[in-house]
């Protein structure tokens, strides 16, 4: 039997068509490729130069953050602000550019007062706070401002504000100040000097650590000693009489000197130990809690079973003490200088005996900044020199300058005893049978306390 042949007609094309349409569709993937071959080089670059304007902003905010903290009083950055332009530029801060970067792009760097109800979320003060915001755009006094670092570079632009913080020394009327809910000062020696005049030095090098070229100067003087105003509940007498009845003798008294709190002129005696309302004790829990929670702040750890000890140089002066515990603990640490002091921050127990050191100091030791001691007593044994402060603060505490022991303070002294009701027998100022003592305020190191970089902190930030 013969089979019939079958014949396909029409489909002679179909080939055709099929190889047309692969081909279409390769030509769509080519092109495809290649244009997002084409754009990748402008995604590398969009990214590159994202990362350029961060640095740059962030550059920015480094560089008036520096100005900041060497600038003492921040009104001064503010003038020419207003309710409706209240950014003011940082001097040499508009347009700058990276040092040795060439086409790298700018920066520019205003700031402005915290002075606005819409400011609070941002820096977290308002009318109620402690401190409270600020109310006008050019009177700074809470210690806060809004810094804005805008960088530009290929046509864009990358704008940052953070909260820059100072922390805020408060007064200091006296070159010793005791403004503690109980001020019990004991004085078992002659050799010493309290004095509020103001002294300086301005010799370079290690001129200033010789005594005698700090001098006194125009500034207004202080008192020699400074107490708060009221009564001490656990002995029913004036804060200032108690703190007076310190100096028994004319030998003592003379060693007491600076502004007369009859007529601000330069005296002596317990005339010049006064009551004062500006440092008080709202005012040292206040700034001993700031100090405490700034996150350059590092806290020192001593207890009862393991109380802190700084063992200085016994052939001179060092500011690399050795830092010991009697529990393990042995380093070395660094108090600084004046060209590069410290806060050096030491937290002792509750001790309700009031028998508890939270520092000893043996040896030769000196430093520059501030040296806190809260919460139990300072006893220095040895040879202390310090420029600033030397705050003890706290409860069951005082400041213990002891037999045949050297102390050198230029700046100021605080002893503040945040208890009302320590047991008779201890003192918040205790000076034996000293070798010397001498506690002088000086302008020059509190102002230098106060430009440290580890008394400013940036606490936030955002991108606008």
């Amino acid at each position: 039997m013969r089979r019939r042949r079958h014949t396909l007609r029409n489909e002679q094309g179909v080939a055709l068509i099929l190889a047309i349409m692969v081909l279409l569709c390769l030509t769509g993937l080519v092109l495809s490729y290649l244009s997002v071959s084409a754009l990748e080089p402008q995604i590398s670059r969009n990214l590159s130069d994202g990362t350029r304007l961060r640095y740059l902003a962030e550059a920015g905010i480094e560089r008036g953050y520096n100005l900041l903290t060497k600038t003492g009083d921040w009104n001064t950055v503010l003038g020419g602000a207003t309710v409706g332009a209240p950014w003011v530029a940082l001097a040499g801060l508009t347009n700058a550019a990276i040092t040795a970067a060439t086409n790298g792009g700018t920066f520019s760097v205003t700031v402005r007062n915290d002075n606005g109800a819409a400011d609070t979320p941002f820096t977290g003060l308002s009318n109620t706070t402690v401190p409270p915001m600020d109310s006008s755009p050019t009177a700074e006094s809470n210690g806060v401002l809004i810094m804005r670092s805008t960088a530009t570079f290929n046509g864009a632009t990358k704008t940052l504000e953070v909260v820059v913080r100072r922390t805020l020394l408060p007064s200091f009327p006296g070159a010793v100040n005791t403004p503690g809910r109980q001020d019990d000062t004991y004085i078992n020696t002659t050799a010493f000097t309290f004095d509020g005049r103001d002294y300086a030095c301005t010799l370079p090098g290690n001129g200033c650590d010789t005594a005698s070229n700090w001098t006194t100067t125009a500034n207004p003087m202080k008192y020699g000693q400074a107490t708060q105003p009221g009564t001490q509940s656990n002995v029913s007498t004036a804060y200032e009489t108690n703190a007076e009845n310190a100096y028994n003798s004319i030998a003592k008294q003379n060693n007491v000197m600076g502004k007369s709190q009859t007529n601000g002129a330069f005296t002596s005696g317990v005339n010049t130990v006064a009551s004062d309302a500006s440092l008080n004790p709202t005012a040292m829990d206040n700034f001993i809690n700031l100090v405490a929670s700034n996150p350059a702040t590092n806290v020192l750890q001593s207890t009862q079973a393991c109380p802190m000890v700084l063992t200085g140089s016994t052939s001179g002066l060092t500011n690399t003490p050795t830092l010991t515990n009697g529990c393990g603990t042995n380093a070395t640490l660094n108090l600084g200088s004046r060209d590069d002091p410290k806060l050096v921050f030491f937290r002792g127990d509750l001790d309700p005996t009031s028998n508890f050191t939270g520092l000893a100091l043996n040896s030769g030791i000196k430093g520059a900044g501030i040296l806190v001691i809260q919460d139990g007593d300072m006893k220095n044994f040895g040879t202390l020199e310090w420029d600033g402060l030397v705050i003890v603060s706290g409860s069951y505490t005082g400041l213990g300058l002891m037999n045949s022991s050297t102390t050198t303070i230029r700046g100021a002294a605080v002893a503040y005893e945040a208890q009302a009701g320590e047991a008779s027998g201890f003192f918040e100022l205790y000076l034996g049978t000293v070798t010397s003592a001498s506690i002088r305020s000086s302008k020059q190191d509190v102002d230098m306390v106060q430009l440290m970089r580890s008394m400013h902190s940036i606490t936030n930030w955002r991108e606008v």
